[in-house]
């Protein structure tokens, strides 16, 4: 690698970094019900010791009662002991997780098809617009990307470095706690690398790599077979694992039923994000006139790059774990009920084929390649402009910008006990109101009153101290939304949320 190859590398580097890292608690603007759930518990977890439910350590957290992924959580923790429990130390687990794969990625480029190849990927995947996206919000799932890219970069490097194999088989077995579509991918993904790999690796690379996998996979694997059995919460070496309402998994995939024409429904439901690059929300895509998932020449050019790989794969022999990678991923289509991420062990591998196709065409260019750069940065450009529109301040309505304030605001206005109100029009309040108030888990798993504690996302009607439901029912202290003020008048507006005392007239 000379110099040039370098500067440039860093220069693409430091651009996607400041892609994700950049104004991360403001951009998007306010909090996800998702995110504020993960980073709840990971506080709860790192001060008590115990998730929202009560469940000491958990393996994967019961949240809202169909669980949810932990790693995320885990992670978070450090970053809210120095931080506190803001919107920054809940991101940026997820933030230096894309800024970790856009690393890996490139090395996995590189070494495949060689240094120019190499920074033409990792140009894609830095301004690549899902990967910016998912990389800014907390949503735990969109960790299993950046495990999955260390398991491939471990896997190539093992052909060389047989011990990097156990740094594959930790990356693997934490990707179990990423997402539990992982364990869709990973079993056809291991036995293609454990077919290719035989030949380099000697007995004890092979078996501490089975080891490390095995004792990670272990923990999360028993988790999932008991409530699937309907065994209920299992405590093993100070850990729980925890009995749900139902699994996600039975939701969300064939496992719940359909057989061969819930597979189909599934593929043909992935075909259409595909085309569209977009499922319809607006946090995993803004649609493809703003970039969808790869821009609009994302398609066309995986599809030409996908026909170069696997038609002249003797070429480009270091390409295994990516082809093995992206046909083990287009076979989970069939199995899971998509959306963009639900998929989204695809994407990552769909921009390296883009890549791929993109450098045969712009070879073929030659000196007119400089004409699609040029589209390509008009793309981008047109990306950022409707990112910062959709979810910036102004126009954002699916992270809750104000919520925050106003609920601090309205416990500081709290009279002796008063219970304050908060208006179902936010998505599931009730983990608002423990992120932003710090109300010991504790406290919350004692008098917490479910619509339905048996229901898969279960319904909050209150805990000590709040009270959650529609607006019209709302009396004494109250968050709502400003259109559903209806006469009442603000103590105070924060962006889109008021807080107010009931039908009293106050001034602000």
């Amino acid at each position: 690698m000379d110099k040039h190859e370098r500067a440039a590398a860093a220069a693409l580097l430091a651009l996607g970094f400041a892609l994700r890292l950049v104004c991360l608690a403001s951009l998007p603007c306010g909090l996800n019900q998702d995110e504020a759930s993960a980073g709840y518990d990971a506080w709860a977890l790192l001060n008590y010791g115990v998730d929202r439910c009560g469940n000491a350590w958990p393996v994967l957290l019961e949240a809202w009662g169909s669980g949810q992924n932990a790693l995320m959580s885990w992670l978070a923790m450090p970053f809210i002991a120095v931080l506190g429990l803001t919107e920054t130390a809940v991101r940026l687990p997820n933030a230096l997780a894309g800024c970790f794969t856009l690393a890996a990625f490139w090395r996995l480029a590189r070494r495949a098809r060689g240094g120019r190849f190499g920074l033409l990927a990792l140009a894609l995947l830095a301004i690549n617009p899902w990967h910016i996206m998912a990389s800014r919000w907390a949503l735990e799932s969109n960790l299993l990307p950046a495990a999955l890219a260390a398991g491939l970069w471990c896997c190539a490097l093992a052909e060389e470095r047989p011990w990097a194999a156990v740094g594959a088989g930790a990356a693997f077995g934490l990707a179990l706690y990423a997402y539990g579509t992982a364990f869709f991918f990973l079993p056809p993904f291991l036995i293609i690398a454990a077919v290719r790999l035989r030949r380099y690796l000697s007995p004890a690379p092979a078996a501490a790599a089975l080891g490390v996998f095995a004792l990670l996979a272990l923990p999360i694997t028993l988790c999932q077979a008991a409530n699937a059995l309907g065994l209920g919460a299992i405590h093993l070496l100070g850990l729980t694992l925890p009995e749900l309402t139902s699994t996600r998994q039975s939701a969300t995939s064939v496992l719940g039923g359909g057989g061969w024409t819930a597979a189909w429904d599934n593929f043909r439901t992935f075909l259409g994000i595909l085309w569209r690059q977009s499922d319809g929300l607006p946090w995993n895509s803004l649609g493809l006139a703003h970039g969808g998932i790869f821009y609009v020449f994302g398609l066309p050019t995986a599809a030409v790059g996908l026909a170069v790989s696997f038609g002249g794969r003797k070429n480009t022999p270091q390409e295994w774990p990516l082809r093995a990678g992206v046909l083990c991923a287009l076979a989970c289509t069939f199995l899971i009920s998509g959306n963009i991420n639900r998929l989204n062990m695809l994407w990552p591998l769909l921009v390296y084929f883009e890549a791929a196709g993109c450098y045969v065409l712009l070879r073929a260019l030659r000196s007119w390649a400089a004409l699609p750069l040029a589209g390509i940065a008009l793309c981008f450009a047109l990306f950022l402009g409707g990112y910062n529109d959709a979810l910036g301040e102004p126009g954002n309505v699916n992270f809750f910008p104000g919520l925050g304030e106003a609920i601090e605001y309205a416990e500081s206005e709290r009279r002796g006990g008063e219970d304050i109100y908060i208006t179902d029009y936010v998505n599931a309040p009730y983990i608002f109101a423990l992120f932003y108030t710090q109300t010991d888990p504790l406290t919350f798993a004692e008098t917490v009153d479910y619509a339905d504690e048996n229901a898969a996302f279960r319904s909050v009607l209150g805990f000590e101290g709040f009270r959650f439901g529609d607006a019209a029912e709302a009396e004494g202290l109250a968050v709502l939304h400003v259109s559903e003020l209806d006469g009442r008048e603000a103590l105070a507006v924060f962006g889109s949320y008021a807080v107010c005392r009931g039908n009293e007239t106050e001034e602000p």
